[in-house]
């Protein structure tokens, strides 16, 4: 099995960037993005908070378009996760270390890792990156990467998530952008607080609607994946996550 320790190397082998990590590329990726004509120039790494694989089975219906993203010749893979909790797992998906390698378990940490993310590796081979995160996660990598796009944390997680698409869409829009991380929170919250699902769901399949619109009016890459394992207090779960590869 996949394991998201892989997605790092994955998109270090494709932009021809050196990255130390124990984790191999996935091939399956590489050939599926080295079949497209042009190759896509910009890859957006989106980061569905607590989007797990049974999540994505069960609310099939509500997450249509994401679905339909697999099925119009993109790819699924089912992905083991590295940690319960957000910021060491986007930690692991940014770095492709395990949480004790790469030692960021807290935004506060995210300034002090002497580890780089593929995002300051590709910044360091001279292609600009992207980061659109929760202000906490953002501005540690201010002046580190080229577009950095804070998001002030609050109650209403349907406006953040709005908030995070917008500039999202914006720094796509920028021609010199080549990697945009990603990360919205709907699902988690919702999860959380034993909220109705099927809202959270809706909203984040429109949202990644309209970010895939946004890729492909780059003629981009899309990659979508979940961080951890849904914070559902019912069920047993699965303890993988979805990542879900497509050119839309």
């Amino acid at each position: 099995m996949n394991s998201l320790l892989q997605i790092a190397p994955t998109l270090a082998e494709y932009f021809n960037v050196r990255l130390s990590s124990p984790a191999h590329p996935v091939e399956q990726i590489l050939k599926f993005v080295r079949a497209r004509h042009p190759i896509p120039s910009v890859v957006l790494l989106l980061v569905v908070d607590s989007l797990d694989t049974l999540l994505y089975s069960d609310f099939a219906d509500d997450l249509r378009g994401v679905h339909e993203l697999v099925e119009q010749e993109g790819l699924l893979l089912e992905c083991e996760t590295v940690s319960n909790h957000t910021t060491p797992a986007i930690g692991s998906i940014l770095t492709g270390l395990e949480p004790e390698a790469h030692g960021i378990f807290t935004d506060n940490d995210v300034g002090k890792s002497k580890i780089k993310s593929i995002l300051e590796i590709l910044e360091d081979a001279g292609m600009k990156t992207a980061m659109v995160i929760e202000t906490g996660g953002a501005k540690p990598l201010i002046d580190r990467i080229s577009y950095v796009f804070a998001v002030d944390d609050r109650e209403d997680i349907i406006e953040y998530d709005e908030l995070i698409k917008t500039h999202t869409i914006a720094v796509l829009q920028k021609r010199d952008v080549r990697l945009v991380f990603s990360h919205i929170r709907a699902i988690d919250r919702f999860a959380h607080r034993g909220l109705d699902l099927r809202v959270a769901t809706k909203v984040t399949d429109g949202n990644i609607k309209e970010l895939a619109t946004a890729v492909r009016e780059r003629d981009g890459l899309l990659l979508i994946c979940g961080d951890h394992e849904a914070h559902i207090k019912t069920g047993k779960r699965a303890g993988t996550v979805p990542l879900i590869v497509s050119c839309p």
